[in-house]
């Protein structure tokens, strides 16, 4: 029996990579549904359910004395208080079968260095599933190669041209191709980057039925096959093999760095980094030579981020240059990297900072995403980036969301970096055209920033306001955070707003319950009337499973004075488990005596 334990995104094809192949859903309900193997749910838990199969909840379960330790108690918003990390679910599940013959994990996290497992990306478990290396007997094992020698995994005898064009239909995202044909009565092979038989209409309309042919190789003309004269058609595994026999039949730098782009958009593992980047850093390069390359670069970053980071000074050295060619590519290529190794990309900040006010969309969108990544990592890293991503903003480019993701970050530690836009990062809290999460990010730094300066917020609070009935929790939440930093000085602001902050202190989630209560219990200080009514309330929050509600409710009640509450402020007092609360429980008592 083998053990498997399934990633869901980039890894299953309901959510598969953008440019790898993906694991069938089929396959992993076929795993555990139909063979003596077991199955289980090891990321996103919505596997769980669409292939019906354990997942983490129910490997932890099956330790029910280790149940505290890994999960904790269920949360309003259905969450548990914490969750084993990814290796910690393998271990537990190797746990549950001791003496299964194999432990194999599929995900696009690499996590071959857990003992006694064996890992495969998505992209190398199915060739290997079908060469039958997995398991001889399962229903997906090919055969292994076509009469042309390279490695295949499905094929098609064409009956005619609507036959092979549904094929190629189903087929469309195929990293190559492998023609059988009768060419003057002698069989031949081609590899092709595409093949189609719609198009032959397009440019031969009196052409006979056939297949309009593009090799993959590069500085060879496309040419069209008859339908009587096509065999085979195959999908084909582009290796490194492949990619070495085909580079050496280059006959151009320029040559090669496309055959570098096609095998790297095909197969990101079978190109070498240092092959790409020996043609990049040639002391003559043509435009074509460098686009071509630094778009290969870009499909290897996207799936092996670490190779790629020897290619940061020589993409540094290229964005000085005002007639780059790729600006998008290059960004890209670094984001990809810093998605993964933000510290390695944070020395290019500069470069990457002068293309977010860039007239070409895509460079403003990438260099966004780039200094979000430099940013989460090290907000002192993006300092000097804040004026470059307010003009992305203010200008509502691409990359907004990240831009704002950045601002939220270095607010975090620099607010006063940020103070200079705060006016912009209202517009986007206000803005309902942008999503709930660019929202909340936006919220986030403008929070941080008015904790530092309340009034910085005073002119927004009547629109911020309206948010309090969001249906959001989150956005709730955290327009509720942001009237709690203004109550800090400008109680009078939000003096009005008393009812319906008033309504939020018994909602599920702890955090706007938090905010809430923080917030009245300011504005009781210097309105107390205002918030009298809501007094029978705070007394029922002395006894709220969170802590900083209790101690909010103690804070509340004594700024209101409410002297026939003493009873249950004293019990507060006497038995409370958390010590801010029997202080603060202590200050509100001496409070209503004085």
């Amino acid at each position: 029996m083998i053990v498997f334990a399934f990633d869901r995104d980039w890894t299953v094809d309901v959510n598969a990579h953008p440019r790898h192949e993906a694991v069938p859903l089929a396959w992993v309900r076929h795993l555990a549904h139909e063979t003596d193997h077991a199955v289980y749910a090891i990321g996103n838990q919505s596997l769980a359910d669409e292939a019906a199969i354990p997942g983490v909840v129910d490997i932890v379960g099956r330790h029910s004395d280790a149940w505290d330790e890994w999960l904790g108690s269920k949360q309003p918003d259905g969450y548990y208080e914490q969750f084993p990390t990814r290796r910690e679910r393998l271990s537990l599940i190797a746990d549950l079968h001791p003496d299964a013959d194999e432990y194999i994990a599929i995900d696009d996290l690499d996590l071959s260095d857990v003992d006694g497992w064996t890992h495969y990306h998505a992209w190398d478990f199915v060739p290997a599933v079908t060469r039958g290396d997995i398991d001889p007997a399962l229903p997906w094992v090919n055969e292994p190669v076509t009469d042309g020698g390279r490695p295949t995994s499905a094929g098609v005898v064409p009956v005619d041209a609507s036959h092979l064009s549904s094929w190629l239909s189903e087929n469309r995202e195929a990293p190559a191709f492998e023609l059988t044909y009768t060419n003057d009565d002698n069989t031949a092979t081609a590899l092709l980057s595409n093949i189609s038989v719609d198009a032959v209409f397009l440019e031969e309309p009196s052409q006979a039925p056939g297949a309009l042919c593009t090799p993959f190789e590069p500085g060879t003309d496309k040419f069209i096959v008859s339908m009587d004269a096509i065999e085979q058609v195959s999908l084909v595994d582009i290796t490194a093999e492949t990619v070495a026999t085909l580079t050496m039949q280059a006959d151009s730098l320029a040559e090669e760095a496309t055959l570098l782009r096609r095998a790297a958009s095909a197969n990101p593992d079978a190109v070498r980094v240092s092959a790409v980047l020996s043609l990049i850093d040639c002391e003559e390069m043509s435009s074509l030579q460098q686009r071509e390359a630094v778009r290969a670069l870009r499909s290897i970053a996207t799936v092996r981020p670490g190779d790629c980071t020897p290619a940061i000074p020589i993409l540094r050295s290229l964005m000085h240059d005002s007639q780059l060619v790729s600006p998008a590519d290059a960004l890209a290529t670094l984001s990809a990297i810093g998605d993964q190794h933000p510290d390695d990309i944070a020395p290019a900040v500069n470069e990457i900072t002068s293309y977010l006010d860039s007239t070409r969309v895509s460079a403003r969108r990438e260099a966004a995403a780039c200094v979000a990544h430099i940013a989460s990592a090290d907000p002192s890293d993006a300092v000097d980036a804040v004026p470059g991503l307010a003009t992305v903003i203010e200008d509502r480019a691409d990359g907004i969301a990240d831009a704002v993701t950045a601002l939220a970050a270095v607010a975090r530690e620099h607010p006063d970096a940020v103070t200079p836009v705060v006016e912009l990062l209202g517009t986007v809290v206000l803005d309902e055209s942008q999503s709930d999460a660019v929202r909340m990010s936006a919220i986030a730094a403008l929070g941080r920033c008015v904790e530092v300066l309340p009034s910085l917020a005073v002119d927004i609070v009547d629109d911020v306001a309206h948010l309090l009935t969001a249906e959001n929790h989150r956005l709730r939440n955290n327009a509720v955070a942001l009237l709690f930093e203004v109550a800090a000085i400008h109680t009078d602001v939000i003096e009005p707003y008393v009812d319906d902050i008033a309504d939020l202190l018994t909602v599920d989630d702890a955090y706007t319950r938090v905010n809430a209560s923080g917030t009245l219990a300011r504005v009781a200080e210097d309105f107390p009337d205002a918030v009298e009514r809501v007094t029978p309330t705070f007394v029922e929050l002395l006894t709220d499973d969170e802590s900083a509600v209790r101690e909010n409710a103690c804070w509340a009640l004594g700024y209101l004075r409410a002297a026939e509450k003493k009873p249950a402020l004293e019990a507060r007092l006497e038995k409370d488990d958390d010590k801010a609360v029997r202080e603060r429980a202590s200050w509100a008592l001496s409070r209503i005596e004085e």
